[in-house]
């Protein structure tokens, strides 16, 4: 149903345990985790110069896993001439992360030392970070407040109240998506809060928003049918609210991607397990159904060109083609041994990235589909902890950021995961 769907995609926001507390910078005698200095070394400095690998642990309560933003652009540097962002490097701006009993907090890229971070009390409401965009760091307390951050001083600019709503907004763009209770859509802009547009989609009784097409600005919104035989597709352009197109399909489907203009979706039977993924053109209204050897349960699936990566719980991860003829199903299959895993996450260089519950950080070669490498693991005193989703990693240039329930944040060269 829309409202089992719905509950489906909160649980996957990562949303985390905390309040809104005042803001407090790190000084010199204080620095991640209140160890002092910069983030802590983890591995080998004898390619310091090239890159250097850190970790930083964040004040988090329980077994919080931190979730990350990138901050916008890259090679910028930071606006107050703090951290050491590098012309051509790839790095992002600033890496924002949140989690229980941290709060929000900025950290460099280049060495993890914490630039600012807004603290909250525990215990506290669930938050996490919901996008950087427009300028401006977001987080969401569900059924309380929209906050907004200035990226570099880690000022409240803006709130919003969300108990209206139903989840969390949806980041799309400079643009905010918000679903009330009767279906309407509203937008809000990201930069300021104000809001763009709000009208029901047509056809629409309580749709879900999946995906973000950065490259036409479209987000795309679905709802299944009372038995999950059809599912209507909607293609809304966020910044304006009008409908691009619309198509009625068959199955119960779910978008995950696009390929080459066409709109890439999962298909799942009765029991919510996917058994194929649905090319579909809308231009020419064309429809491709992709059958898969076997049932996946809940895989994370991310698309890149003509292949669609599905990672499914216990590991099993599978690259299939996404011809428009309908060949070439499955490329390859890897066994990971991963159990539960984050979403993946692909890179530059034909690399996939995805983090393990027990805190690793995994690298596959997507051309061959072979491991390439993997951290160690990083629990909370040697336990292995449940959230009801894991974050993935943060890909930017050369470096891979990932998270653990151990409270960390790290850092690792992506051209040399054998070294991990």
């Amino acid at each position: 149903s829309g409202g089992g769907k719905r509950r489906w995609l909160a649980a996957t926001a990562a949303l985390l345990v905390m309040g809104a507390g005042g803001v407090w910078a790190v000084g010199a005698g204080l620095g991640p985790g209140g160890s002092g200095g910069a983030g802590e070394p983890d591995g080998s400095k004898g390619a310091a110069e090239a890159f250097s690998p850190w970790r930083t642990p964040l004040r988090t309560a329980g077994s919080a896993t931190p979730v990350c933003s990138p901050g916008e652009g890259s090679g910028e540097g930071l606006a107050d001439g703090s951290g050491s962002g590098e012309a051509g490097s790839g790095r992002p701006s600033g890496l924002y992360c949140a989690a229980g009993g941290a709060g929000v907090s900025r950290l460099d890229p280049a060495d993890g030392r914490v630039l600012w971070s807004r603290r909250a009390p525990a215990p506290g409401p669930s938050v996490g970070v919901v996008s950087v965009s427009g300028g401006l760091v977001h987080t969401a307390v569900p059924g309380g407040k929209l906050r907004a951050y200035d990226p570099v001083k880690g000022e409240q600019v803006w709130d919003a109240d969300l108990s209206p709503y139903l989840g969390t907004p949806f980041d799309a763009g400079d643009t905010l998506l918000l679903v009330a209770e009767d279906g309407t859509t509203e937008a809000l802009d990201s930069a300021t809060g104000v809001s763009l547009w709000r009208h029901p989609l047509a056809g629409h009784q309580r749709p879900d928003y999946a995906l973000y097409d950065d490259r036409t600005g479209l987000a795309y919104a679905f709802e299944h049918s009372a038995y999950g035989s059809t599912t209507l597709v909607t293609a809304v352009d966020a910044a304006t609210g009008h409908t691009a197109w619309q198509r009625r399909l068959d199955g119960m489907l779910t978008p995950v991607g696009t390929s080459d203009g066409a709109l890439v979706l999962t298909a799942m039977n009765g029991d919510a397990q996917t058994v194929g993924l649905v090319r579909y053109e809308p231009g020419s209204r064309h429809v491709v159904r992709l059958d898969l050897p076997f049932r996946m349960n809940e895989p994370e699936v991310v698309v890149g060109g003509d292949t669609a990566y599905l990672l499914a719980h216990g590991g099993t991860l599978v690259a299939a083609g996404l011809r428009p003829d309908g060949g070439e199903t499955v490329r390859w299959q890897l066994e990971t041994a991963a159990g539960r895993t984050s979403a993946p996450v692909l890179a530059a260089g034909d690399r996939l990235y995805f983090s393990a519950a027990d805190g690793r950080l995994l690298a596959v070669d997507t051309e061959h589909g072979k491991l390439l490498g993997q951290t160690g693991p990083r629990l909370r005193n040697g336990r292995l902890t449940y959230s009801s989703a894991l974050p993935a990693p943060v890909a930017a240039g050369r470096t891979v950021f990932g998270t653990a329930p151990d409270g960390s944040v790290f850092a690792v060269d992506g051209q040399d995961p054998a070294r991990w």
